[in-house]
């Protein structure tokens, strides 16, 4: 109903657009309605003025018939978001890897003809200058150096490669096997630089017109009407990948701008120990999508007969775990694998009859889908046309993509027509009004004597100079209104701060054990395993183990943890970045919930003290007007309310140390005596002891303490740069747009009056051929008016700002 309803109106908005079009044009083309601008003077329309008008509605209608869509996908950690995103497109344009991919937000965008991706990034410069520098540092023998573990990465070669011989990336790549190498690539080389202490750019990228862009055609879309408009994806990275903070506030805005935000889960983790950090991820996501979000339950093809059936999934995302954000119908179980690899059989049939050959690694898909769709006989069906469409058919159908591809794309679609509505409404609406101001000073003051005009002129004037003594004086008033913000604004911030701190510390209270008693206890669970099992201790030990703040029991007597291996350092640090991250957004939202507060007070005041008094210098310029036969209303500008948005960064930095130590082992002698020993297995004799370097990995607790000190102190020491890029300059930039507006619209009808004047100095037949014009294209403005206003009326609210 929704979408038929904003469908109604996008058709209305086509049909004002059309009837104002025509009415600017004739108007500008008719003799003497709009002339050129004089100096010193301001006309409502002048020939220069028009052109630009018609060209915005032009643009607005323009915008209605494309309807650029853009569906936002956020994921879970090891989600299927790649899989996903290429099963809606119908091809793979995203690489599968099992660490996280997304380092910069990636457009993906519907382009008619275009079979083959093409992946393009203008502005590759700032990524360049990175390689550049460190081509520089790893050349230095005494630099840092990359670990073992990212020089022994296969993956990682291509790209340590392109470093160390100084290349550069290209800003356009074709095909699917360049553009995963771009990506991960790009990936990598966040990797790289941030092991490196080199900063990566995301500043540079942090406009949608500045990430990497993929063009390709849907083929779920190929058939369909371009009326529909253009679907364009953007692939957003997950709240645990590198740069995912930096990028948060143009995420952020992207996300309140989509047409549709698209989350997708994953069916095998919805109970998991992580369920509350998707769960806080997930309600992030649906308040700023507004209304305008599904779920996408991934890897459905998973569910044995234990698991949650579709009707009891769809709960559990719904009420559980979105707790009544999400209806029942906006969440869909799915198979992204399946829906991926019918895609993919498809899409080969359709261009070359035939599956492909695998050839080692190359085509290795062919393998999966003849599993997943022929099961043992996979290697006879793959090679049989007939079997492989009926089987990638049947596949897809299993998949259950259909429905929220069919629903989602119909949600985007009425999303951007809202937007694109409410945006031509706006505009619309104003054209209207100055049309009204205009044709009726014109129309009226031909029937006026120059006195009797020139006394409105100079009334006029006075009032302009009224409202430049009113906009003093609100600057007076918001000065000190911002010292008092500024105040209430401190005090919340070092409440919080605080807060922050001790929940931080409440975290590294001392636990049950150490990190040396570990070892041991796990050893005691082993032994103990089946009593644990049949008795469910085990379990709930670990259950409380798993419930600490940081996942992992820390000991206030032993502030050093030595580990054997760097994965197990960066499960710890990983954890308490977790942990840390969930506190500062706990009350990063109180933050915002009480700036919002005091803005939202403020802004109430001080709009009432300007309008208040703006509205009595409007109010008796209009009355003024209208008793001397002018039907003009003028109108207050709005003023937009203050936000300030207040965003976290990276909470540690570099923590675990790489360390080696003397370790004295011990091993069977040799020779003949040591083999004797050996065969009757003797606990004492034929052994020998010897000294090794074992390497080891240090976390010092105390400088995981300082580094979160230190980025909570970069938080709080940003808010108050943040009081006045957020709250100050917006405020002078919306009272300078306040005044400046108000006075134009003034000043447009003092002009138009002055040009008035000038009208009376032609002969009586050329003023009464104005006249008829002038009344002529009024008789349609009323219709218009009052149709724009209803327009604007009726747009959904689509959760964003739209100025005229």
């Amino acid at each position: 109903m929704y979408e038929q309803n904003i469908e109604l109106l996008r058709e209305e908005s086509l049909r004002l657009l059309e009837v104002e079009i025509d009415l600017l044009q004739r108007m500008k083309d008719a003799d003497g309605v709009v002339v050129d601008e004089h100096s010193h003077e301001h006309q409502t329309f002048t020939q220069a003025s028009i052109q630009k008008d018609l060209q915005m509605l032009r643009g607005e209608a323009d915008k209605l018939q494309r309807l650029e869509m853009v569906l936002a996908v956020v994921g879970t950690m090891k989600a299927g978001k790649s899989t996903t995103i290429n099963a809606i497109v119908g091809t793979e344009v995203l690489p599968n890897r099992n660490r996280p991919m997304t380092a910069l937000p990636t457009l993906i965008r519907h382009t008619p003809g275009q079979i083959e991706p093409v992946l393009r990034l203008e502005n590759i410069g700032p990524i360049n200058s990175v390689v550049a520098e460190l081509h520089e540092l790893l050349r230095d023998p005494a630099g840092q150096q990359l670990p073992y573990e990212l020089i022994d990465d296969k993956d990682m070669q291509s790209l340590l490669r392109l470093i160390d011989e100084n290349q550069r990336f290209d800003n356009c790549y074709q095909g699917p096997e360049a553009i995963f190498w771009f990506l991960r690539s790009l990936n990598d080389l966040v990797r790289v630089a941030l092991e490196l202490g080199v900063d990566f750019p995301f500043d540079s990228y942090d406009e949608i017109h500045e990430i990497p862009a993929i063009e390709v055609e849907f083929s779920h879309l190929a058939a369909m009407p371009e009326g529909l408009g253009r679907l364009t994806l953007l692939d957003t990275p997950g709240p645990n990948e590198a740069g995912q903070q930096h990028l948060r506030k143009m995420l952020g805005e992207q996300l309140k701008n989509a047409s549709a935000v698209l989350a997708v889960l994953d069916f095998t983790q919805l109970k998991s120990d992580a369920d509350q950090h998707v769960r806080q991820e997930l309600e992030r996501i649906a308040d700023v999508a507004q209304g305008r979000m599904f779920a996408l339950v991934n890897k459905f093809d998973e569910k044995d007969r234990n698991s949650d059936d579709e009707a009891q999934t769809k709960r559990l995302v719904a009420d559980s775990l979105m707790e009544g954000r999400l209806q029942h119908s906006q969440v869909f179980p799915v198979s992204s694998k399946f829906g991926d690899l019918a895609n993919r059989a498809r899409r080969e049939l359709a261009l070359n009859g035939c599956l492909p050959t695998i050839v080692g690694e190359q085509n290795a898909w062919v393998e999966d889908f003849g599993k997943a769709a022929f099961g043992m006989l996979w290697t006879s069906m793959v090679t049989n046309p007939e079997a492989v469409k009926t089987a990638a058919n049947a596949l897809w159908n299993a998949s259950l993509f259909a429905a929220p591809l069919d629903q989602i794309i119909r949600k985007a679609h009425a999303g951007a027509a809202t937007l694109a509505v409410a945006s031509a409404a706006a505009k619309l609406a104003d054209i209207a009004a100055r049309l009204n101001n205009f044709l009726s000073v014109r129309d009226a003051a031909l029937g006026k004597g120059v006195e009797e005009l020139s006394e409105q002129i100079n009334s006029l004037r006075n009032d302009i100079d009224r409202i430049t003594g009113l906009e003093a004086k609100t600057r007076k008033d918001a000065e000190r209104a911002l010292q008092a913000i500024d105040g209430k604004m401190n005090k919340v911030f070092s409440e919080i701060r605080a807060a922050i701190s001790a929940q931080i510390q409440e975290g590294f209270k001392a636990g049950k054990e150490t990190e040396e008693q570990q070892p041991q206890e796990r050893k005691r669970e082993s032994l103990t395993g089946l009593l644990s099992m049949l008795t469910g201790a085990g379990s709930q030990r670990r259950l409380e183990r798993r419930r600490t703040t940081y996942g992992y029991e820390f000991n206030e007597d032993t502030p050093v943890i030595k580990l054997s291996n760097r994965e197990k350092a960066q499960e710890i640090t990983q954890g308490i970045e977790n942990g840390v991250r969930e506190i500062i957004t706990l009350n990063e939202r109180r933050l915002v919930a009480e700036t919002e507060l005091i803005l939202r007070d403020f802004h109430v005041l001080f709009e009432q003290g300007i309008s208040t008094q703006a509205s009595e210098i409007i109010s008796q310029l209009n009355q003024r007007l209208n008793r001397s036969g002018f039907s003009i209303a003028i109108k207050l500008p709005p003023m937009p309310a203050l936000s300030m948005r207040p965003s976290s960064g990276e909470v540690l930095g570099e923590v675990i140390e790489n360390k080696q130590r003397s370790v004295r082992r011990r091993r069977r002698a040799g020779g003949l005596w040591g083999g004797i020993c050996s065969f009757f297995e003797t606990d004492d004799w034929g052994w020998e002891t010897y000294s090794s370097r074992e390497e080891y990995f240090e976390i010092d607790v105390n400088k995981v303490k300082a580094s979160i000190e230190k980025s909570v102190a970069d938080v709080f020491a940003g808010l108050a740069s943040a009081t006045v890029e957020t709250i100050a300059k917006p405020l002078e930039a919306s009272v300078d747009n306040f005044f400046d507006e108000l006075r134009l619209t003034v000043e447009s009808i003092r002009s138009d009056l002055n040009q008035s004047i000038r009208d009376k100095q032609s002969d009586q037949g050329q003023q009464q051929r104005l006249g008829e014009l002038l009344a002529g294209f009024k008789r349609h403005v009323p219709g218009i008016q009052k149709d724009s206003d209803a327009l604007k009326r009726d747009v959904p609210s689509a959760g964003v700002e739209v100025a005229a």
